[in-house]
């Protein structure tokens, strides 16, 4: 049975309503999608901001608390007020060595970096790291033990 053919005004509107209704599901859509886009924007930037303030405040925690005693600081300090000098470079791995029997303690003792103060080195009469120059001009190269810098400086 064919179909009776229909008004064609009536095809038309009906046609602009369809066009309508469509367009007006894209701009909804469109609309839902824009809104769900930068309410995720807001959570990235908002997420940045919130580690970046948590790091500040580690940050001024870490600065702000008392270093805590090291375990050599008395002898580390001991060797720095009888004049003995360590001089060493960061790459020698000796030094380093020597650096990690002091523990967190080495930073109270005096260091000269060669690679830095090359001069300073040469003055001394560096050749070979690390090497201990005392206050009456002597001088041991290599890791030595805590308790010998504590014997050969009276810090025992």
């Amino acid at each position: 049975m064919p179909e009776e053919p229909q008004n064609p005004k009536a095809a038309r509107l009906e046609q602009k309503a369809r066009t309508k209704a469509e367009r007006e599901a894209r701009i909804k859509q469109d609309r839902a999608r824009f809104n769900r886009r930068e309410r995720n924007k807001r959570i990235f930037n908002l997420a940045i901001i919130s580690i970046i303030c948590l790091a500040i405040v580690i940050a001024v925690f870490q600065a702000l608390r008392p270093e805590a005693p090291g375990q050599h600081d008395a002898l580390a300090k001991c060797l720095t007020s009888k004049g003995a000098i360590m001089y060493g470079t960061e790459w020698c791995p000796h030094c380093q060595e020597q650096k990690r029997l002091f523990g967190t303690s080495f930073r109270h003792a005096t260091f000269i970096n060669c690679d830095v103060n090359a001069d300073a080195c040469a003055m001394a009469g560096v050749e070979m790291f690390p090497t201990w120059v005392f206050a009456d001009g002597s001088s041991v190269t290599g890791k030595q033990e805590l308790d010998t810098l504590a014997e050969r400086t009276g810090c025992a």
